[in-house]
Formats: structure tokens, C-alpha cells, sequence
């Protein structure tokens, strides 16, 4: 019997991974990982800035900000069905490319935004890292949050060529009710009827869960800092800033297509650009999904900090091409995968530093708070670094600030890491001083 339990804890733990993984792909991949190739069609047919449309983005982060708190505590609650909530987060991302199939306006595109940003705090920044973490035990955890994360690296890769076409084709209206439609099939099917908030709805432990063990006391929901204490202390106001600058990655990202036709602009290459900033973003995808899954694996095994390191050293290489060789199509490319490796640190890295710093007892709560930071960045780095183009015509500032930018982050996460093990709580959550018998986050 107890074998036949455990044997229903793998399969439904995976089956949990699985939908984090759709959901991943259906929201941030199909609304900002692919926004790049609307820039240019919707700024053209529209008449208007590149900042000014994707500041679309800012209203969904405002959106995000706003939304976050509430979500977290949804995550927290019990009482209240995980799946509704999520499929609520769901229609109203879904709502996002479904109203701007029909914009012909930048107010609209606004609404747009904002109304899917709301979905992508639950679907996307929340939803992954609180769900692996209640079915994965501590020692499958980090690979685990990388495999759900890539998955919107693997469909960027694709998604990315295709509705280059589509819009091409058939128009930016056209293509984003496609991209509706896509994310309805990838997401209401597991939140409608697989997703369960904890082990414990079906009567089940966290897969690799090890009775009496150490994992036994780590796994315990009520093992870890209340969020009250834990904003008070200097280790989650240093992941906090370094949440905040790694979101800037998306900025880049977003902007891949504007690059490449800046740098081949004069060259036999410049009608290719649309094409070569698309494969440039299907590469960013590509370098997203080893990064991750690098990064998932890596920290099972090594220091966190190391894992922060090496994927920034990669990341800086992104800019580092461009600057030195960016009418080449081919470094342009390579520095698009090398860029990608700038959201295993966003995605998974920061999330996993929080569970260490932190524990579980409010854990969905103190990473809603510190994803804020990401929302608020993430929302403007990509008008920000747009408005740059747009008034100076280049984005060779951009890119030397991003140099900048990618050296802090590392720094702080050194710093931030360094606090692992020195905050510590007795089981019922009250914070301990370094010397009190207690249950400590390694």
C-alpha cells in the first residue's frame, strides 16, 4: 500500500511539472517573449514610438505590483481553490492578445496589458515556484523549477519564427488572435482540472520526501521566517535589488529585433533584419531553456552563488558580441542565446534563494513581494531601453549599461547567498537568533 502511494506521489508530482510547464509557455512566451516581433509591424502600421508601445508592458507591471500581494496570499489560503483562482489569472492573460487583436490604438493596447498582467503574476511569477516547491522535496526542487521554466524557452523557439510569418502574412490582428487561441489550449485544461495546491489534497507526500529525515522537517509547511521578519532583514532587500536588475534582461530581450536592424541597417542584410531579430529571439529562447535547466541542476549540486556567477559571465558575453561584432548575423545570433541566460537567475535562481534565506512557513508570500521588484523593472526596462533608441538613434548605450547592470547583479547574489544558513526559526515560525537550537534553510 505504501508503495502504491508512493508510486502515485511520482506520477502526479510529475504530472504537476508538466502543467507548470504549459503554463509557463502559454503566458509569459505567447505576451512578452515574443513582443519583439510585434515592435516593428505594430509601431509602423500604428505611426508611433517604440517606447510608446511597449509601454504596454509598464501598465501590465503596474498590473503585476498590484496584483501580486493578492495572489500571494490566494497561494497562502487554503479556503480558497487554487484551481479557479488560477483559471480566473488565466482568462484574464488570455484576454491580453484577445483584445489586441482588435486594437488599433495604443489606449487599447494599454488595457491590454494591464488586464494581462493580473493573469501572469498567478500563472507565471507565482504559480511554478510555490507548486514545485509543495511537491518536490528540497533535493529535486532547483532542477525541477528549471525544467517548468525553460519550457517558455522551447516554445519561444518556435513561436518566435512562426508569428514573424503570421504577421507577415496575415497582419499583427490576425496574429494575435492566434496567439489567444494557443494560450487557452496550453493553459485551461490544467487549470481547470490537474492542478492541486499540495501533496496533501490527494493524500500524498512530496515526491522524494524522506519520512523522519532531514527533508521531513524541511518539507514541514510551518518550517520557516514569517514574511513580517523577513522584510526586515538586509538579506531579502539585497535579493530584492538584484531581482529588480535582472529584470532588465527583458528590456534586451524585447528589443532584439530593433538591434538587428540598427547594426545591418547599410548592409546587403537589412531586408533580412525582421528575420534574423526573430531567429536572434528564438536563440534568446534557446539559451533561456539551458540556462535554466543548467541552473536547476547546478544548484542541487554546487553553491548558489557559483550558479549566479557562471550564468552572468554568459550573459555579459551577450553584449559584449554585439558592441564588437554586431553586423556579423551570425554574432548577432549567438549573442541573442548568450543573452537568454539572463532568466535562470530571474526565474529560478532568486526563487530558490528566498526558499534558503527564508523557508516555507510564508514563502509564497515573501517571493510575491520580492517578484514585485521584477514586475516594476520588467515592465519599463523594454520602453526604457526603446525611448534610449528613439532618442538617440542607437542602442550602443543600452548595451554599455547593460555591462554594468550584469556585474552588479553577480555581486549581489554573492552578497545575498552569503546569508544562507544565518537566519533560523523553530518550527512554528518564530525567528531565532544564530545561536538558538533551531530549523535552519541550507
Amino acid at each position: 500500500m505504501a508503495e502504491q502511494a508512493k508510486m502515485r506521489g511520482f506520477h502526479y508530482a510529475w504530472l504537476i511539472l508538466i502543467s507548470c510547464c504549459f503554463m509557463f509557455a502559454g503566458s509569459m512566451a505567447l505576451i512578452n517573449s515574443i513582443i519583439g516581433v510585434y515592435m516593428v509591424p505594430v509601431t509602423t502600421a500604428l505611426g508611433c514610438a517604440r517606447g510608446d508601445f511597449t509601454f504596454m508592458l509598464t501598465t501590465q507591471a503596474i498590473s503585476i505590483v498590484i496584483s501580486m500581494p493578492i495572489w500571494g496570499n490566494i497561494f497562502q489560503n487554503k479556503k480558497i481553490s487554487i484551481n479557479l483562482a488560477l483559471t480566473v489569472g488565466a482568462l484574464t492573460m488570455i484576454a491580453c492578445p484577445l483584445i489586441c487583436s482588435f486594437a488599433s490604438d495604443l489606449t487599447v493596447f494599454y488595457i491590454a496589458g494591464f488586464l494581462g498582467g493580473i493573469g501572469i503574476a498567478a500563472c507565471f511569477t507565482m504559480a511554478t515556484p510555490v507548486l514545485i516547491g509543495n511537491w518536490f522535496a528540497k533535493q529535486h526542487r532547483g532542477k525541477m523549477i528549471g525544467i517548468a521554466s525553460c519550457f517558455a524557452g522551447v516554445s519561444t523557439i518556435f513561436w518566435s519564427p512562426l508569428f514573424t510569418v503570421v504577421i507577415a502574412q496575415f497582419g499583427y490582428q490576425t496574429a494575435y488572435l492566434v496567439n489567444a487561441v494557443l494560450m487557452a489550449v496550453l493553459i485551461l485544461p490544467w487549470t481547470l482540472f490537474v492542478i492541486k495546491r499540495d501533496p496533501e489534497d490527494k493524500g500524498l507526500k512530496p515526491f522524494g520526501f524522506k519520512e523522519g529525515g532531514q527533508d521531513a522537517s524541511e518539507n514541514a509547511a510551518e518550517a520557516g521566517m514569517p514574511a513580517k521578519l523577513a522584510l526586515r532583514t538586509p538579506a531579502f532587500w539585497i535579493v530584492f535589488l538584484g531581482v529588480a536588475l535582472t529584470a532588465l534582461g527583458m528590456g534586451f530581450s524585447n528589443n532584439q529585433t530593433g538591434i538587428a536592424q540598427e547594426f545591418l541597417a547599410g548592409t546587403d542584410l537589412a531586408e533580412s533584419a525582421a528575420m534574423i531579430g526573430a531567429s536572434m529571439i528564438s536563440a534568446a529562447a534557446l539559451g533561456n531553456l539551458l540556462s535554466k535547466l543548467t541552473f536547476g541542476f547546478l544548484a542541487d549540486r554546487f553553491k548558489l552563488s557559483t550558479c549566479f556567477v557562471l550564468h552572468q559571465f554568459v550573459w555579459l558575453l551577450a553584449f559584449v558580441l554585439w558592441l564588437a561584432g554586431g553586423t556579423m548575423p551570425a554574432i548577432l545570433i549567438v549573442g541573442g542565446f548568450c543573452l537568454g541566460f539572463c532568466n535562470a537567475p530571474s526565474r529560478v535562481g532568486w526563487a530558490l534563494s528566498i526558499r534558503k534565506l527564508f523557508g516555507n512557513a510564508d514563502y509564497s508570500k515573501i517571493w510575491s513581494y520580492a517578484a514585485v521588484a521584477s514586475s516594476i523593472v520588467g515592465g519599463i526596462s523594454t520602453s526604457a531601453i526603446a525611448w534610449i533608441y528613439d532618442g538617440t538613434g542607437s542602442y550602443h548605450g543600452a548595451l554599455v549599461v547593460g555591462i554594468a547592470v550584469v556585474v552588479a547583479i553577480a555581486l549581489l547574489a554573492v552578497l545575498a547567498c552569503s546569508f544562507i544558513g544565518k537566519y533560523r526559526w523553530d518550527k512554528d515560525g518564530e525567528a531565532k537568533s544564530v545561536g538558538d537550537e533551531a530549523v535552519v534553510a541550507e
